[in-house]
């Protein structure tokens, strides 16, 4: 039989039983699509929540000081702890394995701006801060190491914090007034989105300082004659240098801090990459494609009870063939390719299915009118060559297995028996 024949056959058998026909190619393309759209979606949640993990700082551990655990004896009489620029220096000069190190402090400051006022989240920074934070301007400069080294009043804005205190008529150069003291803007930051990890407000919503600036006018303690920082950020380059590196830190820390070296309560330590790991994307992932696939084998057992159908249904012209000199052969290969092309309908249908709901999810015209926040949280499909090859493998696997029992069956058919009870 010609390829040609056997599609005839397939579509003739389709006809011939619409209702059974329709649910099975709908179970068929239902499982296809969903191994399509799972899987791009599941690479786009992977990306998502890298994004929105690393919107605080790319690679970056965040570490402060805290209180010496009950477990341990307090160190020099003290139980809450504190870092101090010296601290910071230390890391700086030993850590062999941080790509960048810098001190941050933050408190919250009355901010006034012509007829505005708020209280906004006020960070002290440096440039190396800065750098691992990842941030971008809009407009403006960043806060510079002359900023920092002479106390500078200058301030660099973020993005929504721009457009609530600022408004339309705010700029580069605009003087603002931070604790009733004047401040001139040098430069507005990107938007950066959700943050899933971070250690205040978002960076949206800060005002960025010279971290000199921010000591020497809102200091964090009073009554200690030392520079406090409320955090150390450090940046690694290889995520696999991640426990090392915070181990390596901590070491320093503890032994300036005169704690124990596994007092984690003393030394606090927090970094996106940690809590990306411990997020079971991969298994969730793995979840859904069996799921998928399952939907995708129950459509091929439908199409597995048509063919039997079929055999049953066709019993004499297959003994006629017989018969007449056709090969056992001709009869499997004739069935089996009847199954796979019922088969390869339902998966074209559920791929084309797949992708164009990938594609549409991922639109621009879609998620602009969806909110910037929420957009944020709501994963971007991503096909792949491998997304195809997987709705392939799978559709393949299932079109074999489907086809075998049928082809088998009809090639087994007694020409003799057949003709007799006709």
């Amino acid at each position: 039989m010609s390829f040609g024949e056997a599609v005839r056959q397939a579509l003739l058998l389709l006809r011939v039983h619409p209702l059974r026909s329709m649910l099975t190619l709908f179970g068929l393309a239902w499982g296809t699509a969903a191994v399509v759209f799972l899987s791009s979606w599941g690479l786009g949640l992977r990306e998502m929540n890298e994004r929105a993990f690393q919107r605080a700082g790319r690679n970056v551990i965040m570490v402060w000081a805290g209180r010496i655990s009950d477990d341990f004896r307090p160190a020099a009489d003290r139980r809450f702890l504190w870092f101090t620029r010296e601290d910071v220096a230390a890391v700086r000069e030993r850590a062999r394995l941080p790509d960048s190190v810098a001190g941050e402090t933050r408190t919250h400051v009355p901010a006034a701006f012509g007829s505005r006022a708020m209280n906004f989240e006020v960070r002290g920074v440096e440039p190396e801060g800065i750098a691992i934070r990842g941030a971008h301007l809009t407009a403006g400069r960043f806060i510079s190491r002359s900023d920092v080294e002479h106390q500078r009043r200058v301030v660099l804005i973020g993005h929504r914090a721009r457009g609530r205190l600022l408004g339309p008529e705010g700029h580069v150069g605009s003087v603002v007034r931070l604790g009733g003291l004047p401040f001139r803007v040098v430069g507005v930051l990107q938007r950066v989105g959700t943050q899933l990890a971070r250690d205040g407000d978002e960076i949206d919503d800060q005002i960025w300082v010279p971290l000199t600036t921010h000591i020497a006018l809102w200091p964090n303690r009073s009554g200690i004659d030392a520079d406090l920082i409320n955090t150390i950020l450090v940046r690694f380059g290889d995520r696999r240098l991640l426990d090392d590196t915070e181990s390596e830190v901590r070491a320093i820390l503890s032994r300036r801090l005169g704690v124990a070296g596994d007092d984690r309560e003393a030394v606090q330590a927090f970094s996106p990459v940690g809590m990306l790991r411990r997020i079971p994307i991969d298994q969730q992932n793995v979840l859904n494609l069996v799921i998928s696939a399952t939907t995708i084998l129950i459509g091929g057992v439908g199409v597995l009870s048509m063919m039997l159908d079929a055999v049953r249904e066709r019993r004499s012209e297959i003994g006629i063939r017989l018969a007449v000199g056709a090969q056992r052969r001709d009869i499997l290969f004739q069935f089996f390719l009847e199954t796979a092309i019922l088969i390869g309908i339902g998966g074209v249908l559920g791929i084309v299915f797949g992708i164009s709901a990938s594609l549409v999810l991922a639109s621009d015209g879609l998620r602009a009118g969806i909110p910037p926040a929420l957009n944020d949280l709501i994963p971007v499909p991503r096909l792949s060559p491998s997304t195809i090859g997987l709705a392939v493998l799978v559709l393949t696997a299932t079109g074999v297995l489907s086809a075998l029992v049928p082809a088998r069956r009809a090639a087994e058919v007694d020409p003799a028996v057949t003709l007799r009870c006709e």
